[in-house]
């Protein structure tokens, strides 16, 4: 009595584990600037992408300004000036289109 064993290929086993690499071969910190004038009520970034590049989300948002007087003068030493909770936070309004 003779058996008839059936091979199949390793790439249809779907149960098996895929292979996840787990080292990184190199890192990148990229700057990038808005695309519109900053005048403008929204910030915009382009941020090109390809297949070979993984992109991670850890993204820092650096800003400088200056506090003026309502009237666009500068401030004194003796003028009291507090910041809010939350005070990047509170420089954007996130409002859906």
């Amino acid at each position: 009595m003779s058996v008839n064993t059936v091979s199949v290929s390793s790439e249809f086993d779907i149960f098996a584990s895929k292979p996840i690499q787990t080292s990184v071969l190199e890192t990148t910190e990229v700057k990038y600037k808005p695309i519109a004038s900053v005048d403008q009520s929204d910030l915009e970034f382009l941020i090109p992408g390809d297949n070979d590049t993984f992109i991670g989300l850890d993204i820092k948002l650096y800003s400088s300004g200056k506090l003026t007087k309502a009237d666009g003068t500068a401030l004194d030493n003796t003028d009291f000036t507090p910041v809010t909770n939350n005070f990047l936070h509170s420089l954007f309004n996130v409002a859906s289109p």
